[in-house]
């Protein structure tokens, strides 16, 4: 009975397949050639009217940066218009600086997931010169990781209990774990 039933089924599925969809009454559907022989012309758009109350928007200057789909930037100014479309705002010197920290930050990281002290200890001194403000607590962590490579005892696990005891909030901290006070996976 039930062998009967989904045969039934797949034979209702096939006919509304090969006969519901392409029967003649519905036809093939139009090219595009007959499409576009039988449908007028797309107006052009409408050109804008200048408010004879408002002057024109200034032209933007050339030193404006664009992004790299043509379209502005929001301006810095309130006030200023807004060009259609623009993105939020532009890539700043400030902005480039966070993108170079993060850079060498994610090559310490990996540095010592790889456990190469060599680079490290060179992208540590990069990291010192170039950002010394070390707003993440990086400088100090990686410094105790190093020690913890170079030195493993007792004396690298005990500096490295106490860095991470002085600095609660920083990312280096799950690395610090890792590399100085689990015990090392064979």
């Amino acid at each position: 009975m039930v062998l009967a039933l989904a045969l039934s089924a797949i034979v209702i599925a096939a006919g509304w397949l090969l006969w519901g969809r392409g029967s003649a009454r519905h036809g093939p559907p139009p090219l595009a050639e007959d499409v576009a022989t039988t449908e007028a012309p797309a107006a052009p758009p409408p050109v804008p009217v200048r408010d004879a109350k408002r002057p024109p928007a200034p032209a933007p200057p050339e030193h404006e940066h664009v992004a790299a789909d043509g379209i502005g930037f929001m301006p810095q100014r309130d006030g200023d218009p807004i060009p259609p479309g623009a993105h939020p705002h532009p890539i700043t010197p400030q902005h480039q600086r966070i993108f170079a920290e993060n850079r060498v930050a994610f090559a310490l990281d990996d540095a010592t997931d790889a456990k190469d002290v060599a680079v490290m200890k060179k992208l540590l001194a990069q990291y010192r010169r170039d950002f010394p403000e070390d707003q993440w607590q990086l400088q100090g962590g990686y410094a105790v990781i190093i020690d913890c490579l170079e030195h493993p005892g007792p004396e690298s696990r005990r500096a490295a209990e106490r860095w991470l005891d002085q600095n609660n909030g920083s990312t280096v901290k799950r690395s610090v774990l890792r590399n100085c006070l689990e015990p090392s996976q064979p």
